[in-house]
């Protein structure tokens, strides 16, 4: 049975001061906190078995009665050793989420019918939500480039052409079967061999793609699950208040069909 792990640790400082006294993911976006959004895509899918790792204001999740577990070190850490907090929680079939995302079910369909070891969720249609976001979608877009089967070979560096992207990792993604060794054995060998992004940050700061792009050079590369729209990412005070505004106009829908309506 497939379970997933909510990565929400984080004191969201971008969202601030909407974050000032609750959890990033606990902001309501109209009036439904986006882990509740996020918690009913996964249970109309059939994913009931949802464990939560927190940090930054922990007590703000007990109403949802999931298990919970704390990242001591939530202000120092990462998303890679967030998730390695629940490591006894990865199963045989385990869908692991940043807490900052809402998508429709049909983005989590998509990810249960990829039979990959290691999948991960993919916009091909992210061009026009990133001009939406940002002024210069460069500022923030990341590398993402695929071979003839579909499989990721470079993700998370930045770029100078926005034609070279081909995609953008949204933060959802899915390890099964042998996928869960190949996470486990790469995360304990980042920092053996040295890559361009250390000498930006230490190796506790690591990020998702940090660890999926050591995949890659390791010789796993991750399998590319491609939606077109479907979700929005609620990082930045702007972030926020647009989508805010598009879900009171209707405009949303461009992008996303609100989950829960």
């Amino acid at each position: 049975m497939t379970n997933a792990i909510i990565l929400a640790a984080g004191s969201g400082s971008r969202l601030r001061p909407y974050t000032d006294d609750k959890p990033k993911c606990m902001v309501p976006l109209s009036g439904i906190p986006l882990i509740e959004r996020q918690l009913a895509a996964l249970k109309t899918a059939g994913i009931t078995d949802v464990t939560v790792i927190v940090g930054y204001r922990s007590e703000a999740f007990q109403y949802l009665g999931l298990p919970l577990v704390v990242n001591p070190h939530w202000e120092t850490t990462n998303m890679v050793e967030t998730l390695f907090c629940a490591e006894s929680v990865l199963t045989d079939d385990t869908i692991v989420a940043y807490a900052d995302i809402v998508y429709e079910p049909r983005v989590i369909t998509a990810l249960m019918a990829a039979p990959h070891e290691v999948s991960v969720v993919v916009d091909t249609g992210w061009r026009s939500y990133w001009q939406h976001r940002f002024t210069n979608p460069l500022d923030d877009a990341e590398s993402l480039r695929l071979d003839e089967k579909g499989r990721i070979i470079d993700i998370g560096n930045k770029v100078n052409c926005i034609d070279d992207i081909e995609a953008q990792y949204i933060g959802l993604m899915r390890y099964r079967g042998a996928g869960i060794p190949i996470l486990k054995d790469t995360r304990a060998a980042i920092g053996h061999v040295f890559r361009p992004w250390m000498a930006k940050r230490p190796l506790e700061k690591a990020y998702m793609t940090d660890l999926l792009m050591e995949m890659v050079l390791m010789g796993h590369p991750p399998h590319a699950v491609p939606i077109d729209h479907g979700w929005i990412e609620i990082d930045t005070v702007t972030d926020y208040e647009s989508a805010q505004k598009m879900i009171a106009d209707g405009s949303i829908t461009r992008f996303y069909q609100p989950f829960p309506a």
